[in-house]
């Protein structure tokens, strides 16, 4: 598969077949993630993956279980959101959260060290570390990509970053980036119709 192919192939999903990633094929995917550039030049990413049932519930004990649809298009309505599209994907991705976390073939936590508070930022390079571990990210799903998998993130709230570093016992200085499932796509996966603007519609040259 190009990159190309690669980068086409790379789609969202939530709904996971009953099949683990095997080992060898999960090195290769954060393998292909260690490829990326990183701000500090010395790749201070760590992986923890999560895989036995007991573990991902304790895991996921922040997470809500139930999101009723009605729920979700309330929080819509109160954000005003009017787009088809995008209400349409959140309707099917919100109520999947927890489900799809516990449901994928792997759930791998990428980690990255911060030095200083995330969320309390002196200056934007404070947020090059964050910036650096999502181009990780993104070519661990390309590589899961050409190897067929699927896979979505979830960025945890604070008190589930919380969570997560005492469970998982991760050092002060690091940070979780996002819960990233990994798996192979269920026969009856939905995969909601996305915009798909061209490029010639978004370069601006020489200004806005």
């Amino acid at each position: 598969m190009t990159i190309h192919e690669a980068i086409r192939a790379r789609r969202t999903l939530r709904d996971f077949e009953n099949r683990p990633v095997d080992r060898a094929t999960l090195e290769r995917i954060v393998e292909a993630g260690l490829q990326a550039p990183s701000n500090d030049h010395l790749r201070s990413w760590e992986f923890i993956v999560v895989d036995t049932p007991a573990e991902r519930l304790r895991l996921l004990a922040e997470i809500r279980q139930e999101f009723p649809a009605a729920d979700v298009a309330a929080w819509l309505d109160g954000w005003r959101s009017t787009d088809p599209l995008q209400r349409a994907m959140y309707l099917d991705g919100v109520p999947k959260q927890h489900r799809m976390l516990l449901t994928a073939g792997t759930l791998l936590l990428p980690c990255f060290r911060q030095p200083h508070p995330l969320l309390q930022p002196a200056s934007q390079s404070d947020l090059n570390g964050f910036a650096s571990i999502w181009c990780c990210i993104e070519n661990m799903l390309l590589a899961a990509a050409a190897e067929g998998i699927g896979g979505v993130t979830r960025i945890p709230f604070p008190r589930e970053s919380i969570h997560l570093k005492r469970v998982l016992s991760i050092p002060a200085d690091y940070e979780v980036a996002c819960y990233l499932a990994l798996g192979y796509p269920a026969p009856e996966a939905s995969h909601p119709r996305q915009h798909a603007p061209a490029a010639a519609e978004r370069i601006r040259i020489g200004h806005w």
